[in-house]
């Protein structure tokens, strides 16, 4: 009896141990992907030269640049919108266009590297890190311009290219 015991426990074993011991598997992957595209955003910015009475007056003013880390970008200034102004003699007018007063804009702050949309020329390269970058542009007017009294401005628009 004692023998037939043993066996039924023992096929009880086997029975409870078996089940386990059969279990399928099987393996596969969740392949996981993301793209980050390159980005960036110019923020703009505003020279106030205040009041000119025919001496030299120096103005800086600082453009926002936030690219997504490692992009390249460069920065670019048109010449604004007075009528005859070029990169390396930009003009603000009067409302009526009658009267200018010629400025520069500059990249450095001895306002030696004029400021342009020359690409590789006059124009300003950097890379993004993911956080906004304050890039200076330094405003110049130069003393002794004969001008009418009266409100003047200029619009210059920036590019951003990446």
């Amino acid at each position: 009896m004692k023998k037939i015991h043993h066996l039924m426990l023992a096929a009880a074993l086997v029975f409870s141990v078996g089940a386990d011991a059969f279990a399928a598997s099987s393996t596969g992957n969740l392949a996981i992907s993301a793209v980050v595209t390159a980005q960036c955003v110019v923020q703009s910015a505003a020279i106030p030269f205040g009041t000119y009475s025919s001496s030299a007056i120096q103005q800086n003013a600082q453009i926002g640049v936030t690219c997504s880390n490692g992009t390249s970008y460069t920065i670019s200034l048109d010449a604004g919108t007075g009528s005859g102004a070029n990169t390396t003699a930009r003009k603000l007018a009067t409302t009526d266009g009658s009267s200018t007063l010629n400025y520069a804009l500059y990249q450095d702050s001895a306002r030696t590297k004029t400021w342009g949309n020359a690409n590789g020329t006059d124009t300003l390269s950097g890379v993004g890190n993911g956080a906004a970058q304050s890039i200076p542009v330094y405003g110049y007017i130069p003393a002794g311009q004969a001008t009418r009294a009266g409100t003047y401005s200029d619009v210059v628009a920036i590019t951003l290219s990446y």
